[in-house]
């Protein structure tokens, strides 16, 4: 009997691959690619699908989109290094690259800025306007709430005393309290509102554009093989020569990526 359960060891034992052999498996396997939810799932699934579609081809293997339900959470998986290829907002770059040990590889060319937006036909013409309104945001953590923020104290607009910023769980939120007006403008990344005008069948008008730092950044963590760095980086360079590539970079809102 001891002779069986010790047999039956070693084969668990030996069939077990270690964490490294693990990962390196999944690697050979399929890749995940997390992207950050500044929008809902359902949307981002629509944008980022057709670009796993692509990647998976110049792979030769599978490439899964990944999101989170909250920011919180898609950090603590970029924590955990779950992710093999990952888009992420600025502010978590040194998180990503500088804790984690993820490479940098490309990042959107378009600035990274914060808009305050309205609805196109609100009688808010000026950032001055907001005195008095609700001004919704996606969690009030994220950088363009931060951005936004100082934005709007620099222009005499101090949250609490004239304006009240109210945070929600995700832009798509945001934007829905503009429509049914329980606010009167949304802070937003320029990326997400196309996707939201088109969905919500409303256009959009901006009030206030802040000053610019560097944009998304795609990270790749350093268990994906060296060639296939390259090969993931010179497909996304040579989408914007593409008809299809165009398309690919225009659902992101991005004109290309360097």
């Amino acid at each position: 009997m001891r002779v069986v359960i010790a047999l039956a060891m070693l084969i668990l034992a030996l069939g077990s691959p270690s964490p490294a052999q693990a990962a390196d498996q999944r690697t050979l396997d399929s890749d995940k690619f997390g992207v950050f939810p500044y929008l809902s799932a359902i949307r981002l699934d629509k944008i980022y699908a057709p670009v796993t579609g692509e990647l998976s081809k110049n792979l030769g293997r599978k490439v899964r989109f990944r999101t989170s339900s909250t920011f919180e959470k898609f950090l603590a998986n970029i924590k955990a290094e779950d992710y093999d290829i990952a888009l992420i907002q600025p502010f978590w770059y040194p998180v990503a690259v500088d804790q984690h040990g993820y490479l940098p590889l490309l990042r959107t060319e378009e600035p990274f800025v914060s808009l305050v937006m309205v609805l196109e036909d609100s009688a808010l013409r000026t950032l001055d306007d907001l005195r008095g309104e609700v001004v919704a945001t996606p969690p009030a953590f994220v950088p363009v709430v931060h951005m936004a923020r100082s934005a709007l104290i620099e222009r005499g607009l101090v949250p609490r005393e004239n304006v009240t910023l109210r945070a929600y769980k995700s832009v798509d939120s945001c934007f829905h309290q503009v429509v049914i007006g329980e606010a009167s403008a949304c802070v937003t990344p320029p990326f997400a509102f196309r996707s939201v005008e088109k969905s919500m069948g409303v256009k959009f008008r901006t009030l206030l554009e802040t000053p610019g730092i560097p944009n998304l950044a795609l990270v790749v963590h350093p268990r994906v093989p060296e060639q296939d760095r390259d090969r993931i980086k010179q497909a996304i360079l040579s989408w914007s020569d593409t008809e299809s590539g165009q398309a690919l970079l225009g659902n992101m809102q991005t004109k290309k990526f360097r």
